[in-house]
């Protein structure tokens, strides 16, 4: 959990009210995960990169030859189905709009049956290794899980001190230090996301800054939720995200809210115009923002 994830939620009741970079950061984090199929079928997303291993570990046994991955031959160096296993290495990036759908059925028959998966192009972080929990965990697990989300619990509470603005002042994250800005964020004409930007605000200091803007999914859409942001000068250059936020986990058709992106230090200028991404990573919907100050 960043470290800043203690005060960017008051950040958002502070708020009164862009086709981005598409090169990638020069280096990325392996990362290792577990996720659920007791609750859906469906995983939100696996993030994929060229030359590196990519195994899905499984707690049931697999049926080899029911495997079936979008792009094998095209888009694989290496793709190799065990039992309880797949692993793959990409030959080529996946373009920052390309999704490729990875079907595993199962042997024994029990619910869910099937489990599907969607490879998306890595940001920061690459799946290395992912677990994949298909059965209710035992006693003795569930309270080992408990006890590591305790202790991350106490940790981030020693981090946030009393929280409210006096834990933030005491924190050294708000000093006088810090600027706001509002900006006019812009829908570039013909995007068909079905998103549009209500406002936008900017908070900047010399060690970190975050912008928030407050979007509508449109009435008659699908559900929303972003899962990737990426943030960049109009000059093309980077800006690395440190963390994505909302304060609703998922916008349903009419629905508003607010979401905020955190990145480190500025390196650029107060005056520069930003271009903001935010991707919805399950069903590829981008919503391309113009007009960003920080």
């Amino acid at each position: 959990m960043p470290y800043f994830s203690c005060w960017l939620s008051l950040l958002a009741l502070l708020v009164a009210g862009t086709a981005a970079a598409q090169s990638a950061p020069p280096a990325r984090l392996l990362r290792q995960r577990a996720v659920s199929l007791m609750s859906s079928p469906v995983d939100a997303s696996v993030q994929v990169a060229k030359g590196v291993l990519t195994t899905l570990t499984f707690d049931s046994q697999l049926l080899p030859k029911s495997v079936m991955v979008q792009g094998r031959d095209t888009h694989f160096e290496r793709f190799v189905v065990e039992e309880r296993t797949v692993t793959f290495k990409p030959k080529v990036d996946l373009t920052a709009d390309e999704r490729l759908l990875l079907t595993v059925r199962f042997a024994d028959g029990a619910a869910p049956q099937e489990a599907i998966f969607i490879l998306i192009p890595a940001g920061e972080q690459v799946d290395a290794a992912v677990e994949v929990l298909r059965r209710a965990r035992n006693a003795e697990a569930l309270q080992l899980e408990l006890t590591q989300v305790q202790a991350q619990l106490v940790a981030l509470q020693g981090r946030c001190g009393d929280g409210g603005p006096t834990g933030l002042i005491l924190s050294g994250l708000l000093d006088s230090d810090v600027r706001t800005s509002d900006f006019i964020a812009a829908v570039p004409p013909g995007n068909a996301s079905g998103l549009n930007v209500e406002r936008g605000m900017g908070y900047r200091t010399r060690a970190w800054a975050v912008v928030t803007v407050r979007v509508r999914n449109l009435v008659g859409q699908r559900v929303w939720s972003p899962g990737v942001a990426r943030l960049s000068t109009v000059r093309g250059q980077s800006i690395q995200v440190k963390s994505l936020r909302t304060v609703k986990p998922q916008l349903a058709p009419g629905e508003e809210g607010l979401v905020l992106v955190e990145t480190g230090a500025p390196v650029w200028q107060e005056k520069d115009e930003l271009l903001l991404e935010l991707s919805d990573t399950a069903n590829g919907r981008s919503l391309p923002i113009r007009g960003v100050r920080l």
